[in-house]
């Protein structure tokens, strides 16, 4: 019985213990740096022009005690903060690229320009590269939108911070029919045509003065060729047998050339005579001395020739 009381009792205290101790890691977690991560907040504003160029301030706000021990850390390695922009497909082009860093606020803001940021298509201007966004506010020459990211980058030294970030996009003077896509994640909006300064009447009417300088071009044209070829058919001269033209001065006469004569070629030369052959005479026939040499011509007495 009283064995029984005992292991009820140690069953309770046991259960209290189980139910105390998460309560009791809580703080201890906290206090040797075990709780929720340090946080972002970034603020992504842009202001766009008419032809699509566009100037960006981006403002990150980090936590304080984080910022205090690794900010310094941004000085020293700014290439840090511009590779991220640079390595954004949707921006292209950078230019005036700053970096302004306040310890005390525990801010690093980030300023640039980025040319033809925004593509004028055929329904109208587009602004890429907001896939995963939310509308929250929106009307006139002003678009803002908001997302939620986890962030792992060179913004945070590699070391993953949750992110809230709210994009502002400042629409060109005139600007109307704003709307996001949310397939395509585009900003698109709609921007009348400026008329230029001093373009009054003529800037109004292009497409009509367009067409009649075409016309007047295609006409000038066809005159210069029939000119062109007028004249060319008057420089031909009359062919053989037909009556001159009234006004036409007679042709003038070919002159005569003497016939030429044929030139002297010389007979080719004769042929050289053939070898003699050796004679075969042994004594001669006039004094009958004898030869000799089968190769001897003339007689060593008489001088006769051997035939």
């Amino acid at each position: 019985m009283v064995s029984g009381k005992l292991c009820k009792g140690l069953l309770l205290v046991l259960l209290a213990a189980l139910l105390v101790l998460p309560l009791a890691e809580a703080p201890l977690a906290q206090e040797i740096g075990e709780g929720e991560p340090y946080s972002l907040s970034e603020d992504y504003r842009i202001e766009l022009n008419g032809l699509g160029d566009a100037s960006i301030t981006d403002t990150i706000s980090y936590d304080p005690d984080w910022f205090s021990t690794y900010g310094y850390l941004f000085e020293e390695n700014p290439n840090l903060l511009s590779r991220r922009f640079r390595a954004d497909t949707n921006l292209g082009e950078i230019e005036n690229f700053s970096v302004k860093i306040s310890h005390s606020k525990a801010t690093v803001t980030v300023s640039f320009d980025a040319p033809g940021l925004a593509y004028l298509l055929d329904d109208g201007w587009h602004l890429f590269g907001y896939a995963g966004y939310q509308v929250v506010d929106e009307g006139g020459e002003r678009m803002v939108l908001k997302a939620s990211w986890t962030l792992n980058n060179e913004f945070t030294l590699f070391e993953e911070m949750p992110l809230e970030e709210k994009v502002t996009i400042l629409l060109p003077e005139g600007a109307r029919n704003a709307e996001w896509d949310e397939e395509t994640g585009a900003v698109r909006y709609d921007l009348p045509e400026i008329t230029p300064a001093g373009g009054g009447f003529l800037y109004r009417h292009k497409s009509l003065f367009t067409i009649v300088f075409s016309l007047l071009t295609a006409i000038g044209l066809l005159l210069f060729l029939f000119a062109s070829t007028r004249k060319t058919r008057e420089a031909v001269p009359a062919t053989v047998g037909a009556p001159p033209l009234p006004g036409t001065p007679p042709p003038a006469e070919t002159p005569a050339f003497p016939p030429l004569q044929e030139a002297y070629v010389p007979p080719p030369p004769a042929p050289p005579p053939p070898p003699e052959e050796p004679s075969t005479q042994a004594f001669c026939r006039k004094c009958g001395h004898p030869r000799g040499d089968e190769k001897a011509m003339y007689c060593r007495r008489c001088g006769a020739k051997f035939e």
